[in-house]
């Protein structure tokens, strides 16, 4: 009884491992406050936003985004229509 004890705690372990190192968004925070700082936008509206684009782009081409390495024009209209169409749905939830 004790073994499945300890594999339970093992497994509990690796999950919250995995999850804490690999399944936060580093650019979540720092994108929302670059949104607040604009100063057009609420707390919530730039909250569902973040989540939108955080939906829609990788950890790493949000932060190409915030650095304004946006690359090829395909990317650019991408994003674009991204935040467009995020900006819109957030500004229709408040």
């Amino acid at each position: 009884m004790s073994k499945i004890f300890l594999w339970i705690g093992v497994v509990a372990l690796a999950v919250f491992v995995m999850k804490t190192q690999f399944l936060n968004s580093k650019t979540w925070q720092p994108f929302k406050e670059g949104c607040m700082a604009g100063g057009t936008a609420t707390e919530a509206q730039c909250s569902c936003l973040s989540d939108y684009v955080h939906k829609h782009f990788s950890d790493n081409e949000v932060g190409m985004i915030m650095r304004q390495q946006l690359g090829d024009s395909v990317f650019v209209a991408k994003v674009e229509d991204v935040v467009r169409r995020g900006s819109q749905a957030c500004a229709d939830e408040s």
